[in-house]
């Protein structure tokens, strides 16, 4: 197994207070403060550069396709059922090829469970592949190439899913069933299957959605330093007249669509009456 070291230094964010749990990508996920389990098969390339996590893989040396390399990362969601409104949203991008796909390659991200509900996407350099539970019709959409992109999916009780890239919602309606529920996991791998890919993986965040325009991220009765590191991300991703998107609505203090400077200065109320 290869590791690349860098001398760049990044702030470490991990929240676990509240209902928020984060993973930023500046660490291996087996090193986080809430370590991933890893699984590797034929010993894949990974590294950190700049605060994001990256996997290569290709085929395992001496066996024929398919039989890639992979390594995939998961932990338990037991801590989480029976939260509503849930959200995971995860940034990422990778070169792998949409041929891939069938193979459940290049990269993907899943919602598992012992249930009948599960959430599983297949992400390629310029197509995502969405099943959405285990009885509906597969989701294709195509995407921009060589460009990290922002993945989201809100679960709303057995009432509602909303699945969102990069802030546009591009389908949603009626699951078959509550999720996290049925000892439910999250588990995203890079994989190759017949060609080689590289992915990078800018954050994972996943857990109770917050307030919207409260001002508190990881819904723990507080708004203090680990929300003013989201919000910070929050207002420099919009502006006036700039639609924060649905991740940053919780930021939107006088509740306009936006997070810039009014919002900043209501935050900065709500943070100074925290303590």
């Amino acid at each position: 197994m290869v590791f690349r070291a860098f001398t760049t230094f990044f702030f470490t964010v991990q929240v676990v207070a509240g209902q928020i749990v984060d993973y930023e990508g500046n660490s291996l996920p087996e090193d986080s403060p809430i370590p991933w389990i890893p699984n590797a098969v034929c010993d894949p390339e990974r590294w950190v550069s700049d605060g994001r996590f990256f996997q290569h893989v290709e085929q395992c040396p001496g066996f024929p396709p398919p039989a890639g390399q992979r390594a995939s990362y998961t932990r338990s969601l037991d801590e989480f059922v029976g939260v509503t409104p849930f959200f995971i949203e995860w940034q990422m991008w990778t070169d792998g090829d949409r041929s891939e796909i069938p193979g459940t390659a290049p990269a993907s991200m899943v919602l598992g469970s012992f249930g009948s509900v599960n959430y599983h996407f297949t992400v390629a350099r310029d197509q995502v592949l969405f099943l959405r539970d285990n009885f509906l019709p597969l989701v294709w959409v195509d995407i921009a190439p060589d460009t990290s992109h922002t993945f989201r999916l809100e679960l709303h009780g057995e009432g509602l899913y909303v699945w969102c890239i990069d802030g546009d919602i591009v389908d949603s309606g009626v699951p078959e069933g509550a999720y996290p529920s049925f000892t439910p996991i999250v588990q995203w791998r890079g994989k190759s299957w017949f060609l080689e890919s590289t992915t990078q993986w800018d954050y994972i965040r996943y857990g109770r959605i917050p307030e919207d325009g409260g001002g508190d991220f990881n819904s723990d009765g507080m708004t203090d330093a680990e929300d003013f590191y989201f919000f910070q991300e929050c207002r420099s991703n919009s502006g006036p007249d700039s639609d924060a998107g649905p991740g940053c609505r919780w930021a939107d203090m006088d509740q306009d669509a936006d997070v810039d400077a009014h919002d900043f200065a209501l935050f900065q109320r709500a943070f100074a009456g925290a303590g």
